[in-house]
């Protein structure tokens, strides 16, 4: 019994030496952190990769900054690395037209669920229309935030008139 306590005890001890993936997905993280990335090219999951790196190397290949009309809809593949673990079960995914950056025009909102903890928030086909108030040739600033009345933070950041953000983008859809 002794012997396998010993084996135990050396074994946790050498996991928590060895670089393990957390370590490597945080350091992803720390480079993408408050950033909204779009394509319209949907991603593999991230096990498909093999390494952080390649996920990363990836994700700069197939990020676009516009996004084309097919069949009067665009398709957006959006991956949101959150600047901080989400505090709720869900998010808001607001989207303005800045277009022209003097007069911002907040186009719609929807409200997402999310794992509480997670640091990332991806969106898979996100299909946005005409219909909904969206327009071809207009660039749109697509903000992950919290849903209002999430905690001190929010009541503060509310009064100030400003959303507690997570993470930002801008897609141009043409």
């Amino acid at each position: 019994m002794r012997r396998f306590f010993v084996g135990f005890v050396a074994l946790v001890a050498l996991a928590g030496l060895a670089p393990g993936a957390h370590a490597v997905d945080d350091e992803m993280w720390r480079s993408f952190r408050g950033k909204v990335m779009f394509s319209d090219i949907a991603l593999a999951p991230e096990a498909s990769f093999g390494s952080p790196a390649l996920m990363a190397s990836a994700l700069r290949r197939i990020q676009r900054s516009a996004v084309d009309q097919n069949g009067g809809f665009w398709r957006l593949h959006v991956l949101a690395f959150l600047d901080r673990p989400a505090t709720a079960g869900s998010l808001v995914l607001r989207a303005t037209d800045v277009s022209d950056p003097k007069v911002p025009r907040q186009v719609r909102v929807f409200e997402l669920p999310v794992e509480r903890g997670s640091r990332e928030l991806r969106l898979d086909d996100f299909v946005v229309t005409e219909s909904e108030g969206f327009a071809r040739g207009a660039s749109y600033e697509i903000s992950v935030e919290a849903p209002s009345g999430e905690g001190a933070a929010a009541a503060d950041t509310k009064k100030a008139g400003k959303a507690d953000v997570y993470a930002k983008g801008v897609i141009t859809l043409r």
